[in-house]
């Protein structure tokens, strides 16, 4: 399905940005999705990037599975009747404030950690020459490290390893080949959490 030029409405118990931007473009529904429509949406959106990044499919489907509990029965019901992404808040996948702290408990972009972004990116250089603020994966690993650094007292051992299922995908999926490699763009990141848009050099090629 092509995205909707009409922007879809998106829980705030959805606090994924990704999945945020494909529900919004109506790709996907706010409430419940199934296991293979979640998967088909996400390997085909990631294709668009720069160098037609593929996602295993198992692997979304797992983390699907488990997204609304670990409960067998929960996993279980999910691969069955489809994952809530109107649910997702408060699972076992969500690191409740330990992370970039970027979207509060309602969702709402919190300016400030929006803007810390920067602290950690560098001027980059895209393939086309243009240059602009971004982050690689050697300043997404260090931003992730301090974000767990800060969350002493209320951060779990795994919220550390949920990262790396995050950052570095976004990088891979969303990520400009640069003249020094790979980086997120900081302006395309900022759309993503403010306006839940993907970058539009990746949307124009599933309007066909």
């Amino acid at each position: 399905m092509p995205p909707s030029t009409k922007a879809h409405e998106v829980s705030p118990n959805n606090p994924c940005p990704f999945l945020r931007a494909l529900v919004c473009a109506g790709m996907l529904p706010d409430d419940v999705a199934s296991l293979g429509k979640v998967t088909n949406v996400i390997t085909r959106v990631a294709k668009t990037g720069d160098g037609h990044p593929n996602l295993p499919g198992a692997a979304i489907r797992a983390i699907a599975a488990a997204a609304n509990g670990l409960n067998p029965l929960q996993v279980v019901r999910n691969a069955k009747s489809g994952v809530h992404l109107n649910a997702l808040r408060n699972g076992p996948l969500d690191k409740n404030g330990a992370g970039s702290g970027i979207l509060d408990a309602e969702a709402n972009v919190v300016k400030a950690e929006l803007d810390r972004l920067d602290e950690f990116a560098s001027e980059k250089v895209s393939a086309s020459g243009e240059k602009e603020r971004g982050l690689d994966l050697n300043e997404l690993v260090h931003m992730m490290n301090e974000n767990f650094k800060r969350a002493e007292g209320r951060r779990r051992v795994i919220d550390r390893f949920l990262m790396d299922g995050e950052w570095p995908i976004l990088l891979k999926v969303m990520g400009k080949s640069g003249k020094d490699g790979r980086y997120l763009s900081v302006e395309e990141v900022r759309q993503l959490f403010r306006e839940r848009k993907l970058p539009e050099r990746m949307m124009s090629q599933l309007e066909t």
